[in-house]
């Protein structure tokens, strides 16, 4: 037999309730689920706004870039246009252009040599296991070697080591950037740079948009949103966003103090005061303080009297106690 449903009313529209509606009470309603709005960067023919703008970089120069590096590079590079392509599954087995110099995709794409070096790749960039590396399964080396191109990694033991990897992943690509090699100056436009993992949907994509997030001035959200736009299979699940979350907020310190250094050095008013020696009182000083009463006085001059040394230097010993023997 089944029981009669109990239709009953909420605490909030009984008589006499204490409790203040808020909204509407439905019985078996289903759970409230928090919707993620997808970040408001696209205009009317669905491409990718110009929000990126490397002169805004807020970091001090010398920890994910070197002196001068805005001055060194092609300032287009940073500055990108994205327009979401028709995406198939076939092309998870190849690499996309995040940024012009920058693609992210899986270790198999290296089996193509050809469409590399029509592509002009300078830096092929691993990010793995080191139980990966040691078993030499992902990497760039020997690709790399027969290509006439620099190979490097980022091992890594788990995800939470990848947080501290980060800065030495972007310091990598950025000094790549504007190292000088077969393609020519700095500033030359055949630097390429392919970040890959395993699958090129996890650990290689979340370096990516770390490094999105460092140079373009971006949040965790825009990040992945358009790394994902250009490469709709990555991967982020939970603790890689947790990961990723933990950065935001360190980058958000960082900017925080390097506002404070800019803000004092920029405002002698708000710099940082010069430190003060400490030194002792020197007799004469101690001569010059204002006595009050007459008892005051006689007890700094019995202290005066008792720390003086002979040779005019003042005893830093404390005095002795107060204190008089009696005779029982």
């Amino acid at each position: 037999m089944t029981p009669a449903r109990c239709n009953e009313a909420s605490m909030s529209e009984q008589e006499g309730s204490h409790y203040v509606r808020t909204h509407e009470y439905i019985s078996g309603s289903a759970k409230t689920r928090l919707t993620t709005s997808v970040p408001s960067i696209y205009d009317e023919d669905n491409s990718l706004q110009e929000v990126i703008s490397p002169s805004s970089h807020d970091f001090q120069e010398g920890e994910f870039v070197c002196s001068g590096f805005f001055q060194m590079v092609n300032p287009g590079n940073f500055v990108h246009r994205v327009v979401a392509p028709d995406w198939d599954y076939v092309m998870r087995r190849q690499a996309q252009a995040i940024l012009p110099f920058l693609y992210l995709g899986p270790v198999s794409c290296l089996k193509d040599k050809a469409w590399l070096a029509q592509e002009g790749f300078t830096l092929l960039l691993a990010i793995r296991n080191k139980r990966s590396a040691q078993a030499r399964l992902v990497s760039g080396e020997k690709v790399g070697a027969e290509l006439g191109v620099e190979a490097d990694a980022v091992d890594v033991m788990d995800n939470q080591e990848l947080i501290s990897a980060f800065p030495y992943a972007i310091r990598g690509i950025n000094d790549h950037l504007v190292s000088s090699g077969a393609t020519g100056g700095s500033r030359a436009p055949g630097k390429k740079i392919l970040v890959f993992c395993e699958s090129g949907n996890e650990r290689s994509a979340t370096v990516v948009i770390a490094y999105l997030m460092v140079m373009l001035n971006l949040n965790m959200a825009v990040a992945s949103h358009l790394v994902q736009l250009r490469r709709f299979c990555i991967c982020i699940e939970e603790p890689l966003r947790e990961l990723l979350a933990s950065f935001q907020s360190i980058l958000d310190a960082k900017r925080d103090v390097q506002k404070a250094i800019e803000a004092s050095t920029s405002n002698s008013t708000l710099g940082i005061p010069q430190a003060t020696v400490s030194r002792k009182r020197s007799i004469a000083d101690r001569l010059d303080e204002p006595t009050t009463t007459d008892d005051d006085s006689v007890g700094m001059d019995m202290d005066m009297n008792m720390n003086i040394m002979d040779d005019g230097s003042t005893d830093s010993r404390k005095p002795l106690a107060p204190f008089q023997d009696r005779s029982d």
